[in-house]
């Protein structure tokens, strides 16, 4: 009798501590998401202002470019998603030279659609659960989850906008005014 007794606190606690190493590792993808999300959201935003022009791709397929940004210099952006639409990539290429002279990889824990919107000089980077029924799943039009467990696994929803050049570096200083 003891015996069972020990086997059933043993069975219980194995089965609490699963229980607790699982949300805990859930919450860690969450959150390295939303860190994730955070730092693209930053460079995109950066990129946008520091442009001079824009080239938007309208429906890019997996693994081509979302979005290229010219830059005064004549160094381009591109932005690319993965063909496992599970990361977004970051592309600096030097003007006449199609290797990338910098990369930087913003990872997600599950598939994500990304899509890129110009319009006049606003652009938006809408970043949002994988697609449904061929529309892009972003904070607007998101189903409810079936369960609180799907709910978890979702990527974060994302929306950037930035108005095209507006990076005050680049402006010429107006009466009296010194630019660091």
């Amino acid at each position: 009798m003891a015996m069972g007794g020990v086997s059933l606190v043993i069975t219980s606690s194995a089965t609490l501590l699963h229980g607790v190493m699982r949300a805990q590792s859930e919450s860690r993808r969450f959150f390295d998401d939303e860190r994730t999300s955070a730092r693209l959201a930053r460079q995109f935003r950066a990129d946008v202002h520091a442009a001079a022009r824009v080239e938007a791709q309208v429906a890019a397929p997996a693994g081509e470019r979302l979005v290229v940004f010219t830059l005064p210099d004549g160094h381009t952006i591109e932005y690319r998603h993965a063909a496992d639409h599970r990361q977004i990539q970051r592309r600096l290429l030097a003007p006449d030279n199609p290797t990338p002279t910098g990369r930087e990889d913003y990872s997600f824990a599950s598939a994500c659609a990304a899509v890129v919107t110009v319009a006049e000089r606003q652009i938006a980077l809408e970043l949002g659960a994988e697609e449904i029924d061929g529309t892009l799943a972003s904070p607007g039009n998101v189903p409810p989850p079936q369960s609180l467990s799907e709910a978890k696994r979702k990527p974060p929803a994302l929306v950037v906008e930035a108005v095209l050049g507006h990076d005050l570096r680049f402006l010429p200083p107006r009466d009296g005014e010194a630019r660091p």
